[in-house]
């Protein structure tokens, strides 16, 4: 990466040498507080420029926003979204309190 090109990636945020496991915990963080995804449990792992997303979420369109997110904390990396919409069982009868 040329000077020019560090010179970009620092005003847009992004650190040109930070180490992947920095990379992953800002991951996790942006899919944890962004409204659109709002979801804790999913794994995050980055190699070779690769960010792998796996876990189950509610919703096709949370889906695709983890896909979404994580494309605006790590422009440049490429992303593989292998999270899954989990289905739910309706709840029997009345619950009783």
């Amino acid at each position: 990466m040329d000077e020019h090109e560090e010179e970009v990636a620092r005003s847009r945020g992004r650190s040109t040498t930070e180490p992947p496991h920095y990379q992953v915990q800002k991951v996790r963080e942006a899919l944890a507080h962004d409204h659109r995804v709002g979801e804790l449990e999913l794994q995050v792992t980055i190699r070779g420029g690769k960010v792998m997303i796996a876990g189950t979420v509610p919703t096709q369109e949370v889906r695709d926003a983890v896909t979404t997110v994580v494309r605006e904390v790590l422009p440049d990396a490429e992303v593989l979204n292998h999270t899954t919409v989990g289905t739910f069982p309706a709840p029997e009868g009345a619950e009783r309190l």
